[in-house]
């Protein structure tokens, strides 16, 4: 795929691997928009590319924010490449996790992520082209030791490609699933 004049909202842009992609995404030629809650981390990596990028900080979470970050990347340059990426991690065993610590990891890597996706579903779909990258952990697929946590909504956001794709047929876009590998302890 050709990156040249191309742009990508990469949501999680502020380290690892949305950090990496917009890195390497710009090197090929694309624009990128780079989203995350540090304003500061994300202004930061903006600075070591090449191209064009736009900052928009805002929390997954919060869905008013979202809607107007949407809205301005839609407004910049529109979205060619959206990788919804954001997330966070825990580590503990499934007996020593409190359900809060669910609710809101469910919270951030799974119902936020969809939110994030059905904002921007409109504007792939009117323009008849688009990629829509979804970034997981492999903990969805295959036990990973005290990633419990992160399992439940990995399964979930390994559905989404698959569900999205049928519904958007003759839409020409493509849905794309990938995994994230949980970082080694410190």
């Amino acid at each position: 795929m050709s990156f040249e004049g191309k742009t990508a909202w990469i949501t999680g842009a502020s380290s690892g691997i949305g950090a990496a992609l917009a890195r390497e995404w710009a090197s090929r030629g694309a624009n990128i928009i780079l989203s995350g809650r540090d304003e500061a981390r994300l202004a930061d990596v903006a600075g070591t590319l090449p191209n064009e990028s736009l900052v928009l900080p805002f929390d997954v979470r919060d869905d008013m924010a979202m809607q107007a970050a949407t809205e301005q990347a839609i407004a910049w340059k529109g979205v060619d490449i959206f990788v919804a990426n954001a997330g966070v991690s825990q580590r503990s065993a499934a007996v020593d996790t409190d359900m809060s610590v669910y609710r809101e990891i469910i919270d951030i890597d799974l119902t936020a992520q969809i939110a994030a996706t059905q904002a921007l579903l409109p504007h792939v779909t009117a323009r008849g082209s688009g990629h829509l990258l979804f970034i997981s952990s492999i903990a969805g697929k295959v036990g990973v030791p005290m990633r419990t946590p992160i399992a439940r909504p990995s399964s979930g956001w390994l559905a989404m490609p698959m569900r999205c794709a049928p519904n958007c047929r003759n839409r020409a876009f493509r849905s794309t699933w990938s995994a994230r590998v949980p970082s080694p302890p410190t």
